[in-house]
């Protein structure tokens, strides 16, 4: 099922300026905003992930566009201020951090 949802992104990052995130352990993503669409790509592993924002009790919340429940969705990004924790399946990308 992630590859069908990769593929619908294809192409969809050209030309995208994307915030590079370090975290604890060597770990690291990059996300490109759309804040006008409250949309997002989180680019991992050589992978992207199209996100769509849902709402946050503190700063902001992106889930995987998938079509999928909010409380079940496999990939979950929370941002507030150059800080970002992500949770991707059963791993946590945390104290990640942007300059």
């Amino acid at each position: 099922m992630m590859s069908a949802v990769l593929a619908g992104c294809a192409g969809s990052s050209d030309n995208v300026n994307f915030l590079q995130y370090q975290c604890e352990m060597g770990k690291s993503f990059a996300v490109a905003y759309f804040p006008e669409q409250e949309r997002a790509t989180l680019r991992l592993s050589g992978q992207e992930f199209p996100m769509i924002q849902v709402p946050s009790g503190s700063g902001t919340r992106y889930i995987l566009d998938d079509g999928s429940a909010e409380t079940q969705n496999p990939l979950t990004l929370y941002t507030k201020g150059n800080d970002a924790r992500l949770e991707y399946e059963r791993v946590i990308y945390k104290y990640c951090k942007t300059n």
